[in-house]
Formats: C-alpha cells, sequence, structure tokens
C-alpha cells in the first residue's frame, strides 16, 4: 500500500522528481509534501480508484494526514469497494 501511495503522490507532484526519495512513512502529507487544495482531492480519488476503498469522509480528520504510515492506518479501517462506483452505461 505504502508503494501505490507514493506512486500516486508523485504523479500529482510531477514537478519535483526528488519527491520519490525524500519519502518514508514518517512523510507529513500536508506540510511536507505541499499539496494544494486541488492536488489533495487528486490523491484521495486516486487514493480510492487505485486501492479499491471508499475513504469515510465523516471519519476522516487532519491527524489522518500527519505521515503517510497514519493515513495507511486510516484506509485500512475504510471499506473495500466492491464495485466500481460508476459502470459503463450499456446501449
Amino acid at each position: 500500500m505504502y508503494g501505490k501511495i507514493v506512486d500516486i503522490l508523485c504523479s500529482i507532484k510531477e514537478d519535483q522528481p526528488e519527491l520519490r526519495q525524500n519519502l518514508s512513512l514518517d512523510t507529513d502529507l500536508n506540510n511536507d509534501i505541499g499539496l494544494d487544495s486541488l492536488q489533495m482531492i487528486q490523491f484521495m480519488l486516486k487514493v480510492e480508484d487505485q486501492l479499491n476503498v471508499v475513504i469515510d469522509y465523516d471519519q476522516f480528520d487532519y491527524e489522518h494526514l500527519q505521515s503517510i504510515d497514519s493515513f495507511i492506518t486510516f484506509l485500512k479501517s475504510c471499506q473495500s469497494q466492491k464495485q466500481p462506483l460508476y459502470e459503463d452505461v450499456k446501449q
């Protein structure tokens, strides 16, 4: 799961090629990476899609972004997505 999150962060912050080497389980997702609000939304959507989870935003809190490790712990408490949120419309 850590590798996927790193891949997602690096794809969003593609203007920072050195980012991958600077990430660790202790990296603060807010303060160390510097995602703006749009990038944070992209990050959350990609996490849901690529890790096949549904983030419970009622339970989500700022503290879950204090490290990649705490974010992973939170994700493990989220339910797995059984099927795609959007299905192709059959014609």
